[in-house]
């Protein structure tokens, strides 16, 4: 059932990703895809002041992340390789994006680090409670 859940953040992951209009498809279930097999290079990682990023689209990545890294996490338990295995799929998803008429961009793969790094913090912090409290008993 676990990899279920993942499969299927997954897919709602690259829809969210890759649909043309990313508003449309949360906020009124709207999925249309384009793909460009040339992407203009303008379209990777172009660089703009972070006040004309959009807070909807920046939040969006942070909780799609989040919510994969935990689910990952969950399947594999292991942290370093959930680490890993979340960047790159962080990565290769942003330089995906401009085949489908979207932009590769910084602070979309920035907010794709917030919301891995903090699953991974609260897992860690999860652990490190976890060996206390057993330790406690222990001694107890």
């Amino acid at each position: 059932m676990k990899q279920l859940g993942l499969k299927l953040w997954v897919i709602v992951m690259c829809v969210g990703l890759f649909t043309n209009n990313v508003a449309a498809f949360f906020l009124e279930g709207s999925i249309s895809f384009h793909i460009d097999p040339n992407p203009s290079a303008d379209l990777y990682f172009p660089v703009y002041p972070l006040m004309e990023a959009s807070a909807f689209e920046l939040t969006g990545h942070a909780l799609m992340f989040a919510a994969f890294t935990f689910l990952l996490y969950k399947n594999i338990s292991r942290l370093t390789l959930t680490f890993g295995i979340s960047i790159l799929f962080a990565i290769i998803t942003e330089l995906l994006q401009p085949f489908f008429g979207r932009g590769a961009d910084w602070y979309d793969l920035g907010a794709d680090f917030v919301g891995i790094s903090s699953v991974l913090i609260f897992l860690l912090m999860e652990k490190a409670m976890s060996r206390v409290q057993k330790n406690t008993l222990k001694n107890h």
